[in-house]
C-alpha cells in the first residue's frame, strides 16, 4: 500500500495507524536510543513521536515527504526537548480522549530493555563512538546519526531537519571530521 492511500485510510480510519506503528516503532525507537543512550527516556520518546504523530496525522498533507521522514522529524524534536529540559515530561496516554492506550506486559518491557541493552554490550566500539558522537553539537549528532546509524539517505535527512540538501552535506562532513578527531 503506498503511503499516500495509507494515510487517507488512516484520516477515515485512525485504527489504521497500528500499520504505522507496527511499521516504523523500531527504528523510531532504536534512533531514540543510539541519540540518548538511556532506554526509559527512548522508550518515552518513541511514545511521544508516535502519540503527536497519532494526534497531527489529519494535519499530515501529502507533500512527496514520507511518512517515514516526518516521524524522524517528530522524534529528532521530541529528543532535542528531552535535552534542552532538566525533566522530561511525555504527554499522559490519558489525553488523546477515547483512545484506550495499549500498555505491554512488565516482562515485555524487561526483555526488551534487556536485549536493547545486550545490543549495546555486544557493540563496544559502537558504544565508543556513540559517545564520542553525544560530545558533538547537537547540529552534528543528529546528522551523523541519521546517516550512518539509520542509513537515511541526505534528501530524507534534508527533510527531517529542514534544511537544504548542501547544508547536510556539509553538517555531516564537518561532523564526521571533528569525530576523527576526537577518536
Amino acid at each position: 500500500m503506498k503511503e499516500e492511500q495509507l494515510i487517507n485510510e488512516i484520516k477515515e480510519n485512525p485504527s489504521q495507524f497500528r500499520l504505522v506503528y507496527d511499521g516504523h516503532y523500531q527504528k523510531i525507537f532504536n534512533y531514540c536510543f543510539k541519540r540518548t543512550k538511556d532506554f526509559d527516556a527512548s522508550k518515552d520518546i518513541a511514545s511521544e513521536t508516535f502519540l503527536k504523530a497519532f494526534i497531527n496525522i489529519n494535519k499530515f498533507r501529502w507533500k512527496g515527504v514520507s511518512l517515514q521522514s516526518w516521524l524522524y522529524r517528530i522524534a529528532t524534536n521530541e529528543i532535542n526537548l528531552h535535552y534542552r529540559s532538566k525533566k522530561y515530561h511525555p504527554t499522559l496516554l490519558t489525553e488523546i480522549g477515547n483512545s484506550q492506550p495499549v500498555l505491554s506486559k512488565q516482562s515485555d518491557l524487561l526483555k526488551e530493555k534487556k536485549d536493547a541493552e545486550h545490543e549495546m554490550e555486544r557493540h563496544k566500539d559502537f558504544t565508543k563512538v556513540q559517545e564520542e558522537i553525544a560530545k558533538l553539537p547537537i547540529k552534528y549528532q543528529e546528522v551523523i546519526t541519521l546517516k550512518h546509524p539509520e542509513q537515511l539517505k541526505i534528501k530524507d535527512i534534508s527533510s527531517i531537519l529542514d534544511k537544504p540538501e548542501g547544508t547536510i552535506k556539509s553538517l555531516l562532513s564537518r561532523g564526521l571530521n571533528l569525530l576523527k578527531q576526537q577518536l
